[in-house]
């Protein structure tokens, strides 16, 4: 069976395994990983167990470039070939489990600090740039040689800075000011808001987590962490009382384009809900988009605290400007005792309509993995069922 949110069952049987991408030539090799850069990097730190860890369209080389590393470092490489986030981040997780010492990260790189204190060295790759193309490319966007121009480089072009491709981006700047606008009223009209997490192992995610839920709790909303991986439509299809995502992740990941066909419900930055459920966000005469969840914690610039209880923010009528609609003020308070971050109901307000997709969710019958230490009796392990979702084993074929 296909849909809008699954492929075929047959194609997950007859998918061939491989690697897009031609490999690189031996010969090239050193050059285009700075292997000697990466030799000097093992030896100064004096690792035996070092992790390489690639991007999909780069695995191809893994193997070469490990056995080169190998040979002449003497140290132990173990590859890094499938990060359950994106591949930007350093994937400090997998290389504790490898028990290496350092890790070696190729391929594009958000940069991002990791989690926990790791000796990382990025390899950006060098890409091969046909100069004559950009020149005509160049000349044929820019007719005016006195005309002002930025030009824009990956990372893994810049051995070739002295030229770069040129592209108008007024229209589509214009374009995604009026989307990022659009998903800010979806936030606000939301009632039910599903925090993805997309990365364990940048800094500071476990904070920004608790930021969006306290944002979410005092906006009025109910809100639930997922945590899926990749976010794909087929994932996020399953939870259809959630009215918008917020997904929490590195900027890269942040930046990174739906895939096609779109998600579901939509699929927010952390900034746009902050603007949707903070009153008093963005700072005075600002308006950034930001993409990294960091900015929006005490001690950046940007951060902008909950205004409280009483303030006037929060009882300010508003429309929604995609129902037409007057949106209610949230019915939440902070707590009387200071030393509490509790958020209570207001005595004199009731909530007169509630969310019947947050009814759903909440009488779901399987809410998620439930620990219950002590309360199950202990037994020998078996056997589990075999195949794949849509036809196990022992349900036979329909």
């Amino acid at each position: 069976m296909e849909s809008t949110f699954s492929s075929p069952a047959e194609a997950a049987l007859q998918r061939e395994a491989g690697v897009p991408g031609q490999p690189t030539p031996l010969a090239d090799l050193d050059r285009v990983y700075e292997l000697e850069r990466i030799v000097g990097f093992v030896r100064d730190l004096g690792c035996q167990r070092v992790a390489l860890q690639f991007p999909d369209q780069l695995l191809g080389d893994a193997g070469a470039v490990a056995a080169r590393l190998e040979e002449t470092t003497g140290s132990k490489m173990f590859i890094l070939g499938d990060t359950a986030y994106g591949s930007c981040c350093v994937d400090v997780l997998g290389a504790e489990q490898a028990g290496a010492q350092a890790l070696v990260h190729f391929g594009p790189a958000c940069l991002s600090p990791p989690a926990r204190p790791l000796p990382v060295a990025f390899v950006l790759g060098q890409r091969p740039v046909s100069l004559e193309l950009c020149a005509r490319a160049f000349e044929a966007q820019n007719p005016d040689p006195k005309a002002p121009v930025v030009l824009l480089s990956e990372p893994a072009c810049a051995h070739a800075l002295d030229t770069g491709h040129t592209q108008d981006e007024g229209v589509r700047a214009e374009r995604l000011r009026a989307q990022r606008r659009y998903l800010v009223e979806r936030a606000r009209d939301a009632r039910v808001v599903g925090l993805l997490a997309g990365t364990l192992g940048v800094a500071q995610h476990r904070e920004a987590l608790a930021h969006l839920r306290n944002l979410t709790q005092a906006a009025g909303k109910r809100s639930y962490v997922l945590a899926l991986g990749r976010p794909t439509p087929a994932k996020l299809a399953n939870f259809p009382e959630v009215d918008v995502f917020v997904l929490l992740a590195c900027p890269l990941g942040t930046l990174a384009p739906q895939p096609s066909g779109g998600f579901f419900r939509p699929v927010l930055a952390p900034c746009e809900l902050e603007a949707a459920c903070n009153p008093a966000w963005p700072p005075p005469g600002l308006a950034p988009h930001l993409t990294h969840y960091a900015d929006l914690l005490p001690g950046s610039p940007f951060h902008v605290p909950l205004p409280p209880p009483e303030s006037e923010l929060w009882d300010t009528p508003d429309v929604s400007l995609i129902t037409g609609e007057l949106r209610p003020p949230p019915v939440w308070k902070s707590s009387n005792d200071p030393g509490c971050s509790t958020l209570t109901p207001r005595p004199q307000l009731e909530l007169v309509e509630s969310s019947p997709a947050a009814l759903f969710l909440s009488s779901r019958s399987w809410q998620g993995l439930e620990p219950r230490l002590g309360q199950t009796p202990v037994t020998e392990a078996v056997s589990g069922r075999r195949g794949i979702a849509i036809a196990y084993e022992d349900e036979g074929s329909s």
